[in-house]
């Protein structure tokens, strides 16, 4: 299982700036034939300028003149913060099949942005401002707040056939803790005392008692994922209260082992 810490670090986005070089000779020909790809390159936001965000969406970066080698890094930025970093095609917020909630933000106008770094060291940008929508489904109040979980043998057990050596050793026996926000990440203590935040949104409690988890942190050297490495799907969950409890039962996972052992059981205040 590999985790970080949850970083968001405020960036003033800027245009890269470009140089050309004259010379002679065949030596020239190529540094002049990169110059004239990077000027070309752009970025496009799949969030149109105007829109009005009431449902989960891909948000995905698409690049014009510039291929994954061109590319180092994709920052994905909400208001001026950096909620997002990718490294690797396609290049989508919060991982490939993941998605923005846009109940995990405040209604009103939101500036959605997008700053890439280019392995020649330019950048390109690109910026659009939406509407989140009054009615936005949000995180339940019955389920915010912190919660504890013991996580036995056996829970690790039940899913170790679906376990994959890539994501390394098992999830860790013991009590955990869960922090719950109104903006939807959930904030995780392991029985080591570590601390890690999953990302903005890949927690999504449906009143009507489904429940959805993504996979991902915000991207940080070294991350690739949360409880498995990168790429998985949503792990589909059924969620209600019994008695002051949060009581959680799978519904559809099994391409994330740890994921499973820890959502599906019965977690306290």
């Amino acid at each position: 299982m590999s985790r970080s810490h949850l970083i968001l670090t405020t960036v003033v986005v800027i245009a890269g700036t470009t140089a050309t070089q004259s010379g002679c000779g065949a030596s020239q020909r190529p540094a002049a034939s990169n110059t004239t790809r990077s000027l070309s390159a752009r970025v496009s936001s799949s969030i149109p300028a105007g829109a009005e965000l009431s449902r989960p969406l891909t948000w995905q970066a698409t690049f014009v003149g510039a291929g994954p080698s061109d590319i180092t890094e994709v920052r994905f930025l909400i208001d001026g913060k950096v909620r997002h970093v990718e490294r690797k095609a396609p290049y989508v917020f919060a991982g490939d099949g993941n998605s923005l909630l846009p109940g995990t933000l405040k209604p009103g106008t939101h500036t959605f942005a997008i700053d890439a770094d280019l392995a020649d060291g330019k950048r390109l940008t690109t910026a659009s401002t939406a509407t989140v929508s009054l009615g936005v489904p949000r995180v339940p109040p019955a389920v915010i707040g912190r919660w504890k979980r013991h996580i036995t043998a056996a829970d690790v057990r039940r899913t170790e056939s679906f376990r994959r050596p890539v994501d390394g050793e098992a999830l860790p026996t013991g009590t955990w803790t869960v922090q719950i926000g109104a903006d939807g990440v959930a904030r995780y203590t392991d029985p080591t005392g570590q601390s890690n935040d999953q990302t903005a949104g890949q927690i999504d409690f449906a009143p009507a008692g489904r429940l959805l988890v993504g996979n991902l942190i915000p991207n940080v050297p070294g991350t690739e994922g949360y409880f498995c490495h990168d790429p998985h799907p949503a792990g589909v969950y059924r969620w209600s209260m019994s008695g002051g409890a949060l009581v959680i039962h799978v519904a559809d996972d099994r391409t994330c082992a740890d994921r499973n052992s820890f959502w599906n059981g019965r977690f306290a205040r």
